[in-house]
């Protein structure tokens, strides 16, 4: 049992022991942390800062022998605002996380002033701008040989910042920054410019970004009276063209009337050319029908006669022939006794008294001799 007991306690010292150790001989880095170590004396190397950037993780540090510099190795943030626009930020990222907030915190102890700076032509303007930089990677140790401690490197960095901007931006005139087109522009070139002159000092510049422009307010006045002024013309401008608008628009309109007449007119020819050109027709052929109907008719009349010519002379042929058929049987004494009889027969004489003294009607030859027949 008093092994046990004795086993416990010796287990614990030396939980407390390594505990005690770590805490005294070696020193945690975090995520987004970058160390840099110096060593006092020359026992494990050379004295002074030692030639590289220390990560995340368990580094040694020995007392006496070793010290120790962190530095954030995350983007930074340098902005040049209003302290107004300043607490509307912290405003906004208070409600957010963690990490928002720790953005919060960089950025108000790397904030200041707005950038102010003269155009070319005298006026002031003022840039807000938001600069966003970290410690170039693997040169910690050279930023902190060269300049000592953190708060050297952002002044660097706010000081840069505002030489390059009035350098880039003060060559403009100042109707110009209302130009998007000419600022996107300054700041690409501000931006390079800036670039080079941070590297040179270990910092990374990951970008530049002009938020607001304001101006004296006397040029704002200005510029607004210009800006009525300039309207003014463009209104009159309008309204000229309207007027010029208006006058094509009744050309258009006269023109395309007269063209509307004239085509109506037109259809009214084409419709007249059409009617007489069908008149003409239907009166060709009315004229046609009339003379097929004259030659049909004429035909006809002429066949008629032919026919009625032919039936004439067959008429007169076979009434010759009988005349001559007649004449020939009246030559012979049975047509003498009928010649008698049709002159009897067509005789009216009334009532006529005969002697029978002088003739005997029963002596039948002699009868006959007295009206011309031959009894034989």
């Amino acid at each position: 049992m008093k092994f046990i007991k004795l086993l416990s306690t010796l287990i614990i010292l030396a939980a407390v022991s390594v505990f005690v150790a770590a805490n005294f001989l070696f020193i945690k880095i975090d995520l987004g942390e970058t160390g840099v170590r110096t060593q006092q004396y020359a026992v494990f190397g050379a004295k002074g800062v030692v030639p590289e950037d220390f990560g995340p993780g368990w580094h040694r540090n020995l007392p006496l022998l070793d010290t120790w510099k962190i530095f954030d190795s995350t983007v930074q943030t340098t902005e040049f605002t209003t302290e107004q626009e300043r607490k509307a930020t912290r405003k906004i990222y208070s409600f957010l996380s963690s990490t928002s907030q720790r953005y919060l915190d960089a950025s108000s102890t790397g904030s200041t002033g707005q950038v102010e700076l003269k155009s070319k032509d005298g006026y002031t303007v003022r840039l807000d701008i938001t600069v966003k930089y970290r410690v170039s990677p693997n040169e910690v140790h050279k930023l902190y040989q060269e300049l000592g401690s953190e708060a050297r490197y952002k002044g660097i960095v706010r000081d840069q910042v505002q030489k390059t901007i009035r350098d880039i931006f003060g060559t403009m005139l100042t109707e110009q920054f209302y130009d998007p087109e000419v600022r996107r522009t300054k700041t690409v070139e501000a931006k390079k410019d800036l670039k080079g002159e941070l590297a040179d000092s270990s910092i990374d510049l990951i970008d530049i970004l002009i938020r607001d422009i304001a101006f004296d307010p006397s040029y704002e006045r200005k510029i607004l009276d210009k800006k009525l002024a300039d309207q003014d013309v463009e209104l009159n401008k309008s309204r000229a063209l309207a007027e010029d608008k208006k006058g094509e628009t009744n050309r258009i309109a006269a023109e395309t009337e007269a063209k509307v007449r004239v085509i109506e007119q037109e259809l009214i020819a084409k419709k007249l050319t059409m009617k007489a050109d069908t008149d003409k027709e239907i009166a060709q052929l009315n004229a046609d029908a009339r003379l097929t109907a004259a030659k049909l008719k004429a035909d006809a009349d002429l066949y008629k006669a032919e026919f009625e010519a032919k039936g004439t002379l067959l008429e007169k042929e076979a009434s010759a022939e009988g005349e001559r058929l007649k004449a020939t049987a009246l030559n012979t004494p049975g047509g003498e006794n009928l010649v008698a009889f049709e002159i009897v027969e067509q005789l009216n004489l009334g009532e006529v008294t005969v002697s029978t003294q002088s003739n005997d009607f029963l002596d039948v030859a002699s009868v006959l001799e007295k009206v011309g027949a031959n009894a034989e």
